[in-house]
């Protein structure tokens, strides 16, 4: 382990331990401002878990998504204390990202992957919402206020089922369609950055699709990331196919506060055009960043590429 880097994720880790909320939660903001969420603590703790020296705060995050889970296994992606919690319903991402962390760390869920292979649609994807939990016409505010529909099934929440699931040849086949087709920005209604896809893509394929590994591969060498969330994240995907990143351009980023600088990983969604593509999120949608989710992703490449 070089030295640089072994400071980076010490000072990364002792960042986040300052940052965290009394729950356990891991901060994210919408737009700028604190938005209690599941899903970004979801992704940071697994994150975390690549890093030894960050067992406490990955536990206590691990209790935040524990007590935040619903009957039947399944989570929200808001928590119970935030006003607009009863309006949702729970969804694939965050139950898949928060039902993925806690068995891998040991923790006992309810069994949960039945419910999860019911909610697929007639090509095998898996829909976004868990429409059994509450009955679409009592969701009516929510389906026409949002760019949410009943039905959406988006490809970045699959990989995200797939990483929980495992081999799911549907799904395989349709995140292969969209890395060939070259569709990163156009695939999913939440995230229309290229390298959020890349990383939540290589870590679900990077077992199962020599194809994948090699498009990702590919893509990512012939990328320029713009930004150290960017950085991060196509390190992270590296590593998940095999490939050995060079990240010293993250030590040279890191904050004096011991953090990386934030940058959108998703936003609140966009609306479908009629060839299936997805268009510009609206200028006053919200994007969920935050510095503790950006170092997140950058201890995960810095603890992985120096052990």
């Amino acid at each position: 382990m070089s030295a640089p880097a072994k400071e980076a994720v010490a000072r990364g880790v002792e960042y986040l331990r300052r940052v965290q909320l009394p729950s356990g939660e891991l901060p994210v903001l919408a737009s700028g401002k604190p938005d209690p969420s599941i899903f970004p603590t979801a992704v940071m703790a697994h994150s975390l878990s690549f890093a030894p020296g960050a067992t406490d705060v990955r536990e206590r995050a691990l209790d935040f998504l524990a007590a935040e889970m619903q009957p039947g296994g399944v989570w929200k992606h808001w928590p119970r204390i935030h006003p607009q919690h009863e309006l949702l319903l729970p969804d694939l991402d965050d139950t898949a990202c928060a039902s993925a962390v806690l068995t891998q760390a040991g923790r006992v869920i309810p069994d949960n992957r039945a419910l999860m292979l019911k909610n697929r649609n007639r090509r095998g994807l898996f829909r976004t919402w868990l429409l059994r939990y509450r009955h679409p016409l009592a969701m009516y505010a929510f389906f026409t206020r949002t760019s949410a529909k009943p039905f959406d099934a988006d490809a970045v929440v699959n990989a995200n089922v797939l990483f929980y699931l495992g081999q799911i040849p549907e799904v395989v086949e349709h995140l292969l369609a969209v890395l060939r087709e070259n569709r990163e920005r156009h695939c999913d209604k939440w995230y229309d950055n290229p390298f959020v896809v890349w990383y939540f893509f290589a870590r679900a394929l990077h077992g199962i699709s020599p194809d994948a590994v090699d498009i990702i591969g590919k893509k990512i060498d012939a990328a320029n990331p713009s930004n150290a969330l960017e950085h991060a994240l196509a390190a992270c995907a590296l590593l998940h196919i095999g490939h050995m990143p060079d990240v010293e351009i993250l030590c040279r980023s890191q904050m004096p506060s011991g953090a990386w600088p934030a940058a959108p990983v998703y936003h609140g969604g966009r609306a479908r055009k009629r060839d299936g593509t997805f268009g510009e999120p609206h200028p006053d949608t919200p994007y969920w960043a935050s510095e503790a989710w950006t170092t997140a992703f950058a201890i995960e490449a810095l603890a992985r590429i120096t052990v």
